[in-house]
């Protein structure tokens, strides 16, 4: 994805004030990073005078010291766009950022595999003299925000703007942990799609695995440790409604693998650790246990634990390999890396000095030939320190971690959510069990009656000619393009198969008559038709209900217009809406009503159907603690 980052260089403590100004230019006009592709350019100054007409503006406004440029870079996704585009976006990047009142110089790099364009600027305003000011946010609210539309402009990926929206007081590490997040929900949330029967399977198991859940025209998730909600949808496009169902219907659950994402924990004999390192072992046990029983633990809700679980891993690692038994030896330890890190550094400024003295003694150009044939090998030492001081900081970093986390609450945390009791061997665990539907939809248990009662030995035959012959369709695509959706699902035998053999139908079909056999084409076709069958069964699932109701009241005796005035109990008994969903519920009840020609308001419709509906609900629930 694009993304700016951004420097600034300081004034030289020795020598020329501005080399660090002079060093950066240089640098990103050199041509073995331009390649063939060779694009700079510059606003208010050339190219190549870029660092003397910068130089005459900070002397004519008198502002030569502090801050002396200031320095952009935008990266693109590797294998994404053209160095032209990049060369468009980066000189349009600086026009919008800077208003064409700094002197600018905008080199392209194709030397890496992604390309980027560098973006210099002088510290000082050649209009006002003033200097620039960068404050904090401005790559958040402002420069960040640009990039984003010019490349969105080429159809380029871009960083997500969730930064740039409220609460405005996030921070960069925050967002950072955002996006991390974003990528678990969306594994999570296509494990959930794939595994759930219907939209309110799939609620029912993001809310089982510790997801809180805002529904409306989108749905949004949110878990402890972010500070907004996530719209699914924005994560990823398979998760927009319609997606989601044909997730539901055509998703294969075997193929549904949950992901981990804690690290697997070392295989170090317990008898070695010591308390300390037990201690560490313990709080990354606690969380990789509660990620292999996703469902039982809610594996969600502990995400801000499971990102501090890689921390526990680096802190793990290195309290074993430096053998650190208590925490005076890690206070120790943390004194002899921060010594380490202050020895790197000397032998670095070392290397650095010793180089500048070997320019400074070249004057002949055979001397400047063996001083620029020395150059690998200057690389490789100062790689190889660069190196050290990476991995030894981070190390250092690990053991301050460590050192502030030893009295943090985590382990209190962790503790309430697996006991000790709890604790078994991880590679005793078998899989977790994905939890059943709770609810009922009113289609799903018309489908299956008619599946269950008219099931027939050809459901087991060959897929082949045979699928195809059973449908009553015409032979050509003009035909078939003429006929109505009602005709269409008289001709499919939906009856015998079911719509969950609507895709596999209807792309046998089209291939038998040319019609397009992609999956857009097949499943909005498949779709459509299913629905279309489901609503005439479900009407004629209510209507049936429906006379079974009034048929029920004539028995009773219960006076239609008085409707109103019975009891709960007994409308619950008539209706028995145990085994229907809510909206189901409604159109029965309305059915009724209509048929009956009950003049009663829909707003009194609503409250009497909803006190039966509630008792009908508890009656159940009442049933199933009963059964236990």
């Amino acid at each position: 994805m694009a993304i700016t980052k951004t420097m600034h260089m300081k004034a030289s403590g020795k020598g020329k004030i501005d080399v660090h100004l002079e060093h950066a230019i240089n640098y990103i006009l050199q041509p073995k990073k331009l390649g063939n592709a060779n694009l700079t350019g510059g606003i208010n100054c050339l190219p190549d005078a870029a660092y003397e007409q910068m130089k005459a503006t900070k002397q004519m406004f008198g502002k030569t010291g502090g801050r002396q440029g200031y320095h952009f870079v935008i990266s693109l996704k590797p294998g994404e766009g053209t160095p032209e585009i990049m060369y468009d976006i980066a000189m349009r990047f600086a026009e919008e950022a800077f208003g064409g009142e700094y002197e600018t110089v905008v080199a392209v790099h194709t030397d890496r595999n992604h390309l980027h364009a560098h973006i210099i600027i002088n510290s000082v305003n050649m209009v006002t003299g003033y200097k620039f000011q960068y404050h904090e946010g401005d790559w958040k609210y402002k420069f960040q925000p640009i990039t984003n539309k010019l490349c969105d402009e080429y159809g380029l990926h871009i960083t997500p703007a969730e930064y740039s929206k409220e609460p405005k007081n996030m921070a960069r590490p925050q967002w950072e942990r955002d996006l991390v997040f974003s990528k678990w929900i969306e594994q999570d949330a296509r494990f959930c799609a794939l595994n759930a029967e219907n939209m309110e399977h799939f609620i029912f198991l993001l809310e089982k695995q510790g997801f809180e859940i805002k529904q409306g025209e989108h749905i949004a998730v949110k878990v402890p440790g972010m500070k907004r909600f996530k719209r699914l949808d924005t994560i990823s496009g398979d998760f927009s409604r319609n997606n989601l169902e044909a997730m539901f219907k055509y998703g294969d659950a075997s193929q549904a693998a949950p992901v981990n994402h804690t690290l697997p924990l070392i295989p170090i004999r317990k008898t070695i650790l010591t308390p300390y390192q037990r201690k560490c072992y313990v709080r990354m046990y606690r969380l990789r246990l509660a990620e292999k029983k996703r469902f039982t633990y809610k594996s969600a809700y502990l995400y801000e634990q499971i990102r501090k679980m890689h921390e526990l891993q680096e802190e793990y690692l290195v309290v074993v390999k430096y053998g650190v038994k208590s925490f005076v030896e890690l206070v120790h330890l943390k004194f002899c890396l921060e010594r380490v890190d202050e020895e790197l550094c000397k032998v670095q400024k070392e290397i650095y000095r010793d180089r500048a003295s070997q320019k400074r003694s070249c004057k002949t150009a055979e001397d400047m030939a063996f001083f620029e044939a020395s150059v690998d090998d200057y690389w490789k030492r100062l790689k190889q320190i660069k190196l050290q001081k990476k991995d030894n900081l981070k190390e250092l970093k690990t053991v301050e971690r460590c050192l502030e986390r030893d009295g943090s609450t985590l382990d209190a945390e962790m503790e309430y959510w697996i006991s000790v009791d709890d604790m078994v061997e991880l590679a005793e665990i078998e899989k977790d069990e994905v939890p059943e539907n709770p609810y009922y939809q009113t289609e799903d248990l018309v489908v299956s009656q008619v599946i269950s009662e008219d099931i027939t030995d050809e459901i087991a035959a060959d897929v082949g000619d045979r699928d195809t012959a059973d449908m009553k369709l015409p032979a050509n695509k003009a035909d078939y393009m003429r006929m109505s959706v009602a005709e269409k699902v008289c001709c499919y035998p939906f009856d015998i198969r079911g719509t969950e053999s609507a895709f596999e139908m209807v792309r046998m079909y089209f291939e038998k008559i040319d019609m397009d056999t992609g999956f857009h084409s097949v499943y909005e076709e498949a779709k459509l038709l299913s629905d279309y069958y489901e609503k005439q069964k479900a009407e004629e699932f209510i209507g049936e209900r429906a006379e079974r109701v009034i048929e029920t009241m004539k028995f009773l005796g219960i006076d239609a217009g008085r409707m109103a005035d019975y009891s709960t109990d007994v409308l619950s008994e008539v209706f028995s809406f145990g085994d229907m969903e809510y909206f189901a519920g409604i159109k029965l009840f309305n059915r009724v009503i209509d048929r009956l020609k009950i003049n009663m308001e829909r707003q009194k419709r609503y409250e009497v159907f909803d006190r039966i509906y509630t008792k009908s609900m508890q009656e159940k629930k009442n049933e199933g603690d009963r059964s236990r």
